[in-house]
């Protein structure tokens, strides 16, 4: 009887262990949907600020361009 009993505890052990090990995995595969989903948008909103940082770039490089031939020309004269 004492042998059926280590069983028992040990069954249960391991059972507890197993369910709570496929909560935890439940829950991180509905958080991995959840964040997946966001992704395409986070994707979207951080290509729409480099493209606005980079038209920033390109205006003061073209200010700064045409400042230059201006000055070019003006010290020519």
């Amino acid at each position: 009887m004492g042998a059926a009993v280590i069983v028992a505890c040990v069954t249960l052990a391991a059972g507890i262990a197993m369910g709570s090990a496929g909560t935890r995995a439940k829950r991180a595969r509905l958080d991995y949907v959840k964040t997946k989903a966001l992704v395409p948008g986070a994707r979207k909103a951080a290509w729409a600020e480099s493209l606005r940082g980079l038209r920033i770039i390109a205006t003061a490089a073209a200010v700064l361009v045409a400042l230059g031939l201006a000055m070019n020309v003006i010290g020519q004269r």
